[in-house]
């Protein structure tokens, strides 16, 4: 089957796909999801009766862009204060999901975002999250962001552009490869920040195959 037969199936299972945006403050997860959906409008949070809200974005809370309303997105703050209740909420948003019956409420992906840190990398929460096993069997993909700041990090004045890019890129392929190898329950797939017009294709794909 063709990715875009594959796509119309799909989208005539669901009319939404809900999304749970997982990273660390400053990860440019608004800038992600301004991109997948091809906007540049801010996007609306509504309650469990689709009325439009104005507030802080809570993991329960969706929220939606008005041109592109097939896709439902559920905001969690990232791991790095450290307060193991923000991992016992993620994954306690993920089993309510996994136990609905209507595939509308299910949660279909989540979108894992990791800016390139050359320090710290990988949180000990966002280790526990790949570790522990979770309800149901949604798909992670990895998306590596502010790919521009890594290339900063690894700037060599003697290397000219394409030269530099190429050793942030080994630099990023050797930083996530623990991420896919040494944890129990890994992403399925990962995509850098520039790739970002592959994304929907590649979740709808990880989704049918589930």
């Amino acid at each position: 089957m063709s990715d875009i037969s594959a796509a119309f199936e799909l989208r005539q299972k669901y009319s939404r796909f809900r999304i749970l945006v997982i990273g660390r403050a400053n990860a440019g997860k608004t800038t992600i999801l301004k991109r997948v959906c091809n906007t540049t409008e801010d996007p609306r949070l509504y309650d469990e009766n689709e009325k439009s809200l104005r507030g802080i974005h809570d993991i329960n809370r969706s929220f939606a862009f008005e041109s592109n309303p097939e896709f439902i997105f559920h905001d969690s703050p990232g791991f790095e204060a450290g307060d193991k209740k923000q991992l016992e909420e993620v994954q306690a948003f993920i089993k309510k999901h996994a136990m609905a019956t209507d595939p509308n409420h299910q949660l279909h992906a989540i979108w894992f975002c990791f800016i390139p840190d050359m320090s710290r990398f990988l949180l000990d929460l966002e280790k526990n999250f790949f570790n522990e096993e979770r309800a149901g069997n949604v798909p992670v993909i990895a998306i590596f962001t502010k790919f521009d700041d890594l290339i900063n990090q690894v700037y060599d004045s003697d290397l000219d552009e394409d030269e530099n890019r190429k050793a942030a890129q080994d630099k990023l392929n050797e930083l996530k490869a623990p991420l896919f190898n040494d944890y129990k329950f890994p992403p399925r797939a990962g995509i850098c920040l520039e790739g970002m017009c592959n994304i929907c294709m590649m979740t709808m794909e990880i989704i049918k195959s589930r």
